[in-house]
């Protein structure tokens, strides 16, 4: 590659989704879509056979608990009467399962999904092709590394906030003060806070653990330093990734939501009395328990490997900056380019580039100089010879030869 017309800005090379250099913000949020479209296969199809897995127990639940959220719906007294206590708990309890049941499905689908989807945008960043089948092979070897690094990341978490939540509620039970309530309150919202700058300082977690083989607590630590100063970015591309990804969602799943309603089977009407009382028919709880359960499913599915990519981005982008990575992925996609493109250099020498997915090796100490020999002295000058007699009365001579000012050649 050429170095361009004198005083040209030198173009990153791009060999695949992203450019070899510090990314701009809507480089790397055009990067995830990028990797979204062009490797779709790879990405969604592991996915979607382990969402058809899940989707087992959801339907199974969802049968089982049908009969009896159908009876505490018939069960509920109209207005103006007030439902009872149990009655209450008759009718949220199988919600409770049913979203506690969805919510570790999600979690299940996202352990998967960050490993890969993290080794896709390795292939997609080198502009390389992966099938499905290659990027299964190499995912799962991570996913186990990729479960304990979640339960040690969200573990304490959620350990401290049931021990607050436990602890504020004794105290509340023996003093009867509702000054408690409102400490446990405030308590609770300082340790979500604290919680969430953890995670979002830990976004390159998993690209850490997979692309550089590491192990669960190795990869938290080197995260940690390796985002450093990169919060609020990292918050912020987060947060549009996942709201472009939900509209979409959404958009999506509104026909489908729609579809259910008008499927469901007609309820009846009670039209003896003056009140127009909703029974569901038989199958009607099953079905839309079901259609739900899998409308959500499907939308899990489609937005499971956009924050995955976003952190495999991210932490990209930080080992471009810190410690050269972009020089370890040119090579590695077969290109040769010069030092600097578009950003400034460090004064001293940085170190040897990594390999890509491996972390930079130590500088080695510098190795003092050896001294030279010195030099032979020069042979002196021969003396002038004496110019002849006829020179010396025509004036003075030419300079010889070596005294000219510079020639015409």
């Amino acid at each position: 590659m050429g170095a361009g017309p004198l005083g040209a800005v030198p173009v990153a090379p791009k060999p695949g989704v992203l450019p070899l250099r510090p990314l701009a913000f809507g480089e790397m949020f055009s990067a995830v879509f990028d990797t979204v479209r062009r490797y779709s296969g790879a990405l969604y199809l592991p996915l979607a056979v382990v969402t058809g897995v899940l989707a087992v127990p959801m339907v199974v639940v969802s049968v089982l608990l049908a009969g009896r959220l159908r009876d505490a719906f018939e069960a509920l007294p109209q207005a103006p009467d007030e439902p009872t206590g149990d009655q209450l708990w008759a009718l949220f309890w199988p919600l409770m399962v049913i979203f506690g049941l969805f919510l570790l499905l999600g979690i299940v689908q996202y352990v998967v999904a960050g490993p890969l989807a993290t080794v896709v945008l390795r292939a997609a960043t080198l502009g390389r092709r992966m099938t499905a089948g290659q990027a299964w092979k190499e995912a799962r070897q991570r996913i186990g590394a990729s479960v304990a690094s979640m339960a040690l990341l969200y573990g304490p978490l959620l350990v401290l906030n049931v021990l607050l939540v436990g602890l504020v509620v004794l105290l509340g039970v023996a003093t009867g003060s509702p000054a408690v309530f409102l400490l446990m309150f405030l308590l609770s919202a300082v340790v979500g806070l604290g919680g969430f700058y953890v995670v979002v300082r830990l976004a390159p977690q998993v690209p850490v653990l997979v692309l550089e083989d590491s192990t669960a607590r190795a990869a938290i630590g080197r995260a940690w330093q390796l985002n450093r100063g990169n919060w609020w970015r990292s918050f912020g591309l987060t947060a549009l990734v996942t709201l472009i990804g939900r509209i979409a969602v959404g958009v999506i799943s509104y026909p489908l939501t729609m579809i259910l309603s008008v499927a469901v089977p007609l309820t009846s009407m009670d039209l003896e009395s003056d009140s127009s009382r909703v029974e569901f028919g038989d199958g009607t709880m099953t079905f839309l328990l079901v259609g739900y359960s899998l409308v959500m499913l499907l939308g899990m599915l489609a937005t499971g490997p956009l924050v995955p990519l976003v952190n495999g981005v991210l932490y990209i982008d930080r080992r471009i900056r810190n410690e050269r990575l972009d020089i370890a992925l040119a090579e590695a996609a077969g290109i040769h380019f010069a030092e600097a493109y578009g950003y400034a250099q460090q004064s001293a020498q940085p170190a040897p580039p990594a390999p890509y997915g491996q972390q930079p090796a130590a500088p080695s100490a510098p190795v003092p100089a050896q001294p030279t020999a010195p030099a032979e002295p020069a042979a002196p000058a021969a003396a002038p010879t004496a110019a002849p007699a006829a020179d010396s009365a025509a004036g003075p001579t030419a300079a010889p030869d070596s005294e000219e000012g510079p020639t015409g050649q």
